[in-house]
C-alpha cells in the first residue's frame, strides 16, 4: 500500500514537471512576462514558477523515499553495467550543458527563439523590473506628483488605494497589465524617461550574429563598432558575454551596436 501511494505521488509529480518545465522552456523571458501581465492556461509567471518548484521538492522528497522502500532492488542495480552506462550518459549530459556544446547548445537556443517569438510591449519599462517600482517612484519619473498620478489612473477608471502600491499590485487590481498603467501615466506625464536601460529585452541571450540580426545591422558592421570600442567579439558569442568579459552591462552593448557614442557608456562598477 504504501509502495503504491510514494510511486503514484512520483508519477503525478513526474507530470506536473513535464508540464510546468515545458512551460518555462517556452514563456518569455521574466521583464516581458511580468511587464506584459504574460499568461498561460489563466496562470501567471510566478505561479508557473511556485508549481515547478514545489512539484520539485515533493519529487525529490518521494523520490528518496521510493528509493529507501527499493534498496535492495537498487543495490542490485547498482552492480549491473546498465547502471554505469546510464550513471556515464548523466555525467556526458551535464558536461554538454555546463560547457554550453551541441545539441544541448541547440536545445537551448530552441527554446531561447520561442521565448524571443512572444509578442514584445509597445511601450518599454523606463526600467528593469520596472513593475515593481511603487506609483511615487513612477510618477517621479514622469514627472507628475503621487496625487496627480493617481487622480489620472482614477479618472482612467481603475482602482488605486496608496500610491504606495506598485505598478504589479494595481495592474493586478484592475485585471490590466503594469504596461498599461504605466502607458496612462506616460500619456499625461511631463517628461518621458530613457527606456535604454532596459531595452534588450531578452537579447543578453543570444548571440551576436543573432542581435545584429534583430537590430538589422550586417554583422560586420556590429563588429566594427565593437572594435572601435575596444571590444573584442565573435559573431557566436552571446551578448551578455561579450558585455560582462568587458566590464560592460548587455543593454551598454546594444547602445554600442545602435551606435550610441562610446564616451557616453560607461563601463559597469564605474
Amino acid at each position: 500500500m504504501l509502495r503504491k501511494f510514494v510511486s503514484s505521488v512520483l508519477f503525478f509529480s513526474l507530470i506536473a514537471m513535464l508540464i510546468t518545465g515545458t512551460v518555462l522552456f517556452i514563456m518569455p523571458h521574466g521583464r516581458v512576462a511580468y511587464w506584459t501581465g504574460w499568461h498561460f492556461l489563466g496562470l501567471d509567471k510566478d505561479q508557473w514558477d511556485n508549481l515547478h518548484i514545489i512539484f520539485g521538492f515533493i519529487m525529490v522528497f518521494f523520490g528518496i523515499w521510493h528509493a529507501a522502500l527499493n534498496w535492495r532492488s537498487l543495490v542490485n542495480y547498482f552492480k549491473e553495467k546498465d547502471f554505469l552506462f546510464a550513471g556515464f550518459f548523466s555525467l556526458v549530459v551535464a558536461v554538454g550543458a555546463v560547457l554550453n556544446v551541441p545539441p544541448f547548445k541547440n536545445f537551448i537556443e530552441f527554446g531561447e527563439s520561442i521565448k524571443q517569438s512572444w509578442p514584445k510591449p509597445k511601450t518599454m519599462p523606463p526600467a528593469p523590473h520596472a513593475e515593481l517600482f511603487p506609483l511615487t517612484k513612477i510618477a517621479k519619473m514622469v514627472g507628475l506628483t503621487p496625487q496627480e498620478a493617481l487622480s489620472i489612473l482614477k479618472q482612467s477608471g481603475l482602482k488605486v488605494s496608496s500610491p504606495n502600491l506598485t505598478l504589479k499590485e494595481i495592474a493586478r487590481l484592475n485585471n490590466t497589465t503594469p504596461a498599461h498603467v504605466y502607458e496612462l501615466l506616460l500619456k499625461h506625464g511631463k517628461k518621458t524617461p530613457s527606456p535604454a536601460a532596459a531595452g534588450g529585452f531578452g537579447m543578453g541571450r543570444m548571440t551576436l550574429k543573432k542581435v545584429c540580426s534583430e537590430l538589422g545591422i550586417p554583422v560586420s558592421s556590429c563588429i566594427e563598432r565593437l572594435k572601435k570600442a575596444g571590444i573584442e567579439a565573435s559573431p557566436e558569442q552571446r551578448l551578455r558575454d561579450i558585455a560582462f568579459k568587458h566590464g560592460y552591462y548587455p543593454y551598454q552593448i546594444l547602445q554600442i551596436l545602435k551606435g550610441g557614442s562610446n564616451g557616453q557608456v560607461k563601463q559597469a562598477g564605474h
